[in-house]
């Protein structure tokens, strides 16, 4: 009977839809081999040489010297940025590639899962679970990474109109982190249901 269950299941996918699944999946395989190799260039090029900082808040709004106009960041190209600046740079960097190449993998599997007709299973729940941490971690994290690269900036350059340390941080990641929460425990759910089903056979 599960046999027949199984079967029936992945039937119920048409031609269309398995196509549809297939293409997913290969487009989240290639963008997380994408994203491998352009986290080692960004790593390469973060380790040794010119860095630029964008976004960069300043004390204050500050003249921009016509028509009134103010601007209250900045963007800063360092030839010489120091090594803990560089580090934080490049943790910073390493997280938002966590959270990218994490959807990647959890994406791919679900693709398989679901041609199988089997979509609930362990690594589905863990897997969305993770990607929920490192969205929260990446959304959190990242910002504080790159307000420590900035500050190490701002004491090399000893200027007035860059703060010691500023750091804007956006909730919106917290948010996203607690659905995708939500997401792997509806997907908890659904694997006892569907290891029940299995059960009654």
């Amino acid at each position: 009977m599960t046999q027949a269950l199984h079967n029936r299941t992945t039937h119920a996918l048409g031609l269309a839809e398995k196509a549809i699944l297939g293409v997913i999946a290969g487009a989240a395989a290639a963008i997380g081999i994408v994203e491998i190799v352009l986290l080692v260039g960004r790593i390469a090029q973060l380790a040794s040489g010119p860095v630029e900082l964008r976004g960069v808040p300043t004390s204050e709004p500050l003249d921009a010297g016509f028509a009134g106009a103010t601007f209250d960041t900045v963007t800063l190209t360092l030839a010489d940025l120091s090594a803990g600046g560089r580090a934080f740079l490049i943790g910073a960097a390493v997280l938002s590639w966590l959270v990218v190449f994490g959807i990647c993998t959890v994406l791919v599997w679900l693709c398989i899962r679901v041609l199988l007709g089997k979509p609930f299973s362990t690594f589905a729940t863990w897997g969305i679970g993770g990607v929920a941490i490192l969205v929260i971690l990446s959304g959190m994290g990242t910002p504080l990474l790159m307000g420590m690269a900035a500050q190490r900036a701002a004491l090399a350059l000893n200027v007035d109109e860059l703060p010691i340390f500023l750091v804007e941080v956006d909730l919106a990641p917290l948010a996203w982190g607690l659905a995708l929460a939500v997401v792997a425990a509806a997907f908890q759910l659904g694997q006892r249901l569907q290891r029940d089903s299995d059960g009654l056979v």
